[in-house]
């Protein structure tokens, strides 16, 4: 009976691959949630512009502008953090895609080392029960 010696190293690599799969699928999670948010951002700060060059239309104090341009400038701010923050995402998925491929690369080759065990294992197998036959053989044609 076959018995790889690895087999617990096995498992552990496939855990690992698997671990590293979970970190990739949340690490694009969460950049697709950053980009979500920048969009929005983005939107809202159109929206804000729109509405201030409305109102500069018409009457408005100083303050008023002051305060809208104060507004507009802390937007501008929050956006230029989600995008710091987007590109920090971007930077733990290929993080994490690398952890991922080398942990496949592992799994593999221990897979092949497994698959070659295999088949030398069969080998001798075939060769001991050839051996078997052939004494068979020679043993019937004694009688």
């Amino acid at each position: 009976m076959f018995k790889f010696r690895l087999a617990k190293v096995q498992r552990l690599r496939e855990h690992k691959e698997k671990v590293c799969l979970e970190k990739v699928e949340n690490c694009v999670s969460q950049l697709n949630q950053a980009l979500k948010r920048k969009k929005e951002m983005k939107y809202k700060i159109v929206l804000l512009e729109s509405d201030f060059s409305q109102i500069l239309n018409g009457v408005i104090s100083a303050d008023e502008v002051k305060l809208y341009r104060n507004y507009l400038t802390y937007q501008h701010k929050l956006l230029k953090l989600q995008e710091e923050a987007v590109q920090e995402k971007k930077q733990d998925l290929e993080a994490a895609k690398q952890k991922l491929v080398q942990a496949m690369k592992e799994r593999k080759m221990l897979d092949k080392l497994h698959e070659k065990q295999y088949l030398r294992y069969r080998e001798e197998l075939d060769k001991k029960e050839q051996i078997f036959q052939d004494e068979l053989a020679t043993t019937s044609k004694r009688r």
